[in-house]
């Protein structure tokens, strides 16, 4: 639990707000996505520890003693794993402040923790990712006035994606990257300790920044709120400058070939490198993130007009500012990671359109925050995406038929918001009368 406004103003007076509790459903929903979060970030080594025990591999990680020998050191590694998971929560944590000064035009690392209704300070025990707002059953120790269960919530899943990106890319020796070899030698995830490669570190520490930057973005457009343009160029500079220094951060070159098969050789090699691997590729991917953002923005715009069952609102916000998550994602991960990305987005979606125009009390969100599942997502299975679609999913060997499947995304996205927009002179619920946006408040 960290300083943020509320995201609601309350709906009692204040006078009477002393012995307000937060609803019993937000602190189960706490629990809910807690537990999801941890399902998640051990989601890589417990699939790899079923198919080593239902098909034993030549190589364990075990081979050379018994199990009794290395409880030990599996135990070590459970240790350091959870130090992962909580030391990401305290960067959610971190991120639930930024998303409150950001747009406000505060600085993000002055001043402590403030509760958002009386503006006491936050004790540091208080002040404990998720444990402090449970301890506390959602309520501020000074005021006793409830604090929304969206901080302990973003810790949560922040903690979530962090240690799932530890274990998925890191500790499994970069398995779900192409363009590069695993490596093997350093990595697989049952063994629990971080020696991988300075460059497979540095990879899974960007690709995890990038992460927490587009969740941040994301909660400021569920919040209707504005980035700050001039911290939107100062993160795609600094994205678009490591590259330049460490090549190795793009596992896909411009035309689709290993990022890493460039070692110093010569001087000539080198500055190829530097230009090819590093310039180019964060250049090509983040125009191309930018043009697909803005098409995305313009078409989402006209093709938002509520449901046709008369409820009020629409199932996504006209989105802002997803031009620049997009073109983050193509600096990151160059334009074919930036394109299949965009197709898992589209897929969200869609399914966002879909359920909200099934569900009145599903709430609206915008494609911002769902750009980081997608990302996410396209991520973890990168690798395989790209191996099992072949030249239909942009790669190692891209060919024009991978535009195909985005192109056949945006036409489905465009039908589904068609067919759930308000009939012609169809007479829509009041907004007071809305049933769906009490799903939009946080308790």
């Amino acid at each position: 639990m960290s300083e943020a406004e509320p995201d609601t103003a309350p709906a009692f007076p204040v006078a009477h707000a002393e012995h307000a509790e937060p609803a019993p459903s937000s602190r189960t929903t706490v629990w809910a996505v807690l537990l999801a979060s941890v399902a998640l970030a051990v989601a890589v080594p417990a699939v790899e520890a079923i198919e080593e025990f239902v098909s034993p591999p030549k190589r364990s990680f075990h081979a050379e003693g018994s199990w009794l020998e290395t409880l030990p050191m599996v135990a070590t590694g459970v240790l350091i794993a959870t130090w992962i998971f909580v030391f990401w929560s305290l960067i959610g944590s971190f991120l639930n402040v930024v998303v409150h000064r950001l747009p406000l035009g505060q600085s993000v690392v002055h001043g402590g923790s403030r509760c958002p209704r009386c503006q006491s300070p936050i004790k540091w025990h208080d002040n404990l990712p998720v444990i402090g707002w449970l301890n506390l059953n959602g309520r501020c120790r000074s005021c006793d006035l409830p604090i929304a269960a969206r901080y302990p919530i973003v810790e949560s899943i922040c903690a979530g994606l962090g240690t799932a990106v530890y274990f998925g890319e890191l500790l499994s020796g970069g398995a779900n990257l192409p363009g590069r070899a695993p490596d093997f030698q350093h990595g697989g995830v049952l063994k629990l300790f971080p020696s991988a490669s300075l460059d497979l570190i540095g990879l899974s520490l960007y690709h995890s920044a990038t992460l927490c930057v587009l969740l941040i973005w994301g909660l400021i457009a569920w919040d209707d709120r504005r980035v700050p343009s001039r911290s939107v160029l100062w993160v795609l500079g600094v994205a678009a400058a490591l590259p330049l220094g460490f090549p190795s951060l793009h596992p896909l070159g411009l035309g689709g070939g290993s990022g890493t098969a460039m070692t110093a050789m010569t001087a000539m090699t080198a500055m190829n490198g530097w230009l090819m691997q590093g310039l180019a590729v964060s250049a090509a991917g983040g125009l191309a993130g930018l043009l697909c953002g803005l098409l995305l923005q313009w078409l989402l715009g006209r093709l938002l007009h509520g449901d046709a069952s008369g409820r009020t609102g629409q199932p996504l916000r006209p989105p802002r500012t997803l031009a620049s998550g997009l073109a983050l994602v193509g600096i990151v991960f160059g334009w074919q990671g930036m394109l299949g990305t965009t197709v898992l987005l589209l897929v969200a979606c869609m399914l966002q359109a879909l359920i909200w125009s099934a569900m009145m009390a599903w709430p609206t969100i915008p494609a911002e925050l769902l750009l980081v599942p997608a990302t996410f997502l396209h991520l973890c299975g990168w690798r395989q995406l790209v191996g099992s679609a072949g030249g239909w999913w942009p790669g190692a060997n891209p060919t024009p038929a991978c535009l195909a499947v985005p192109v056949a995304m945006v036409l489905a996205l465009a039908w589904a918001l068609v067919a759930i927009a308000p009939l012609p002179g169809r007479r829509q619920l009041p907004p007071e009368t809305d049933p769906g946006h009490a799903g939009d408040q946080t308790a």
